[in-house]
């Protein structure tokens, strides 16, 4: 009867990590992108606090529902050309900063971004935060933004 026993709790548990590999869910951990082993095109997510910076939050949000990308597809080097491009034609405005979306940091970013003029604190908070959320993703990292 222990044989019966314990051969049945070996079945068990053989059966328990077979379902956990297979599920993908057994070797996961957080600091994996998991975006895209759940079949999805992104690799991670960042919930971007617009109770924080309300302004960027509104901007962000207006763009996506007009079409503009939700994801972002970090690439650093070409930042600073695609914010030339994408602030080329919207002229700097006094006690303004010119809010982009998608950021200049994203290869969805560029010409046809979204441009809005608001204050520099919220646009500067927004974007040091961003950074410091981001830094520890590689290029050709897909986040995908949500706003609370």
């Amino acid at each position: 009867m222990d044989k019966i026993k314990s051969l049945l709790i070996t079945l068990l548990a053989v059966a328990v990590v077979i379902i956990g590999i297979v599920s993908g869910d057994f070797f996961t951990s957080e600091h994996q992108p998991s975006g895209r082993q759940n079949g999805s095109n992104y690799d991670e997510v960042l919930i971007f606090p617009s109770d924080r910076y309300p302004e960027t939050g509104a901007h962000i949000r207006k763009a996506i529902k007009k079409g503009h990308s939700e994801i972002c597809t970090i690439d650093r080097d070409g930042a600073a050309e695609r914010r030339k491009d994408s602030l080329k034609d919207v002229p700097s405005k006094s006690g303004y900063d010119r809010d982009e979306w998608p950021m200049a940091m994203c290869e969805e970013g560029g010409t046809g971004a979204s441009v809005e003029y608001i204050s520099p604190s919220d646009n500067r908070g927004a974007g040091s935060w961003v950074g410091n959320q981001v830094s520890d993703y590689p290029d050709g990292t897909k986040v995908l933004f949500k706003i609370n």
